[in-house]
């Protein structure tokens, strides 16, 4: 697969433009990278956090910092499906709908579970 290296990146940023991949298996490819080469990392990093939660209440700004990060990701998949719509490529605005839709979901589970954060007679804060 043909990346670019970081000063290719760089000076195509310069210019506003990116990297684009032209086969559907080096998008795959990149994705794959991504997602794998950090995972370790990943994983011990929201472990850690995970692990120094006290309470109910200790959960709370993480789950109101990610409804907001996925709200940003839902305006974000609009707005480009938007685009696709009006550059005549339905079928990726069909698919970039279906992201947003699910980023729906995902942010009401998100948002009920910050609400469960708050204590309540029949729920205290800590245990």
């Amino acid at each position: 697969m043909k990346k670019p290296n970081r000063l290719v990146t760089f000076l195509l940023s310069l210019i506003g433009q990116s990297w684009a991949y032209e086969t559907k298996e080096e998008v795959a490819e990149v994705i794959g990278m991504n997602v794998y080469d950090a995972y370790e990392g990943r994983v011990k990093t929201h472990r850690r956090g995970a692990a120094r939660l006290t309470d109910s209440l200790a959960f709370q700004p993480g789950l109101v910092d990610l409804h907001d990060e996925l709200n940003d990701t839902w305006h974000y998949l609009v707005a480009m499906q938007d685009r696709a719509r009006e550059l005549g490529y339905p079928d990726l605005a069909a698919t970039l709908k279906q992201a947003a839709v699910s980023t729906v979901d995902i942010m009401a589970d998100v948002d009920l579970a910050a609400e469960q954060t708050v204590p309540s007679p029949g729920i205290p804060a800590s245990r």
